[in-house]
């Protein structure tokens, strides 16, 4: 027989569940309580019993699949590559198969409506879950930074290069494989686009 706090946390587990597919779906402002309640067949006061309110449950939402996406990444980084640039592609494609919208624009793009500290929350959610995993691949001694470049400022770059691939509207070329999609980006990322 369940007991009520194996329940309660079943409950707790299957409306992060939803929560996670609607946030990240349609962004913070795009989705509401009363979906997300829909969805679960429950009523909206069942929900905030759990998370007291929608910025909450958004928060516990984004440290859960940054966790996910950093532990993924971090896996990633413990492998040996013959290139580091297949390294990196790999870590890109964890990144956008989470993400079915640029995860810089979900995060960032919600401060303006949360309070302070979840702002910082979040802040240091990204920088520790997607920003940190990203910096180590640049800091590796097997790829070369240019000069005044540091690992930290080639992670951020990166992260806020990635909009193409979350939008059929912004494709660089017409490659429907994500492989090549991530390929072609991340070498105007590393090399630009102009020659020297």
């Amino acid at each position: 027989m369940e007991t009520k706090s194996q329940t309660n946390a079943a409950t707790r587990d299957r409306i992060l569940a939803a929560a996670t597919e609607q946030f990240l779906a349609h962004g913070f402002e795009q989705t509401t309580t009363r979906e997300i309640a829909k969805v679960l067949n429950i009523t909206q006061p069942a929900l905030y019993h759990y998370f007291g309110d929608k910025e909450t449950l958004f928060v516990e939402v984004i440290k859960l699949v940054g966790e996910q996406v950093a532990n993924d990444m971090l896996l990633i980084l413990a492998k040996n590559y013959r290139q580091p640039i297949e390294q990196l592609v790999d870590m890109t494609k964890v990144i956008v198969l989470r993400h079915p919208r640029d995860v810089f624009t979900l995060i960032h793009g919600s401060f303006s409506v949360l309070s302070p500290g979840s702002q910082q929350t979040l802040g240091m959610v990204f920088g520790r879950y997607y920003v940190a995993p990203i910096a180590r691949f640049f800091d590796q001694e097997a790829l070369k930074l240019r000069q005044h470049v540091d690992a930290r400022m080639a992670s951020a770059f990166y992260i806020t290069s990635l909009a193409p691939l979350f939008s059929e509207f912004h494709t660089l070329t017409g490659a429907q494989d994500l492989t090549t999609r991530v390929r072609e980006l991340l070498d105007l990322i590393l090399y630009g686009v102009a020659q020297r």
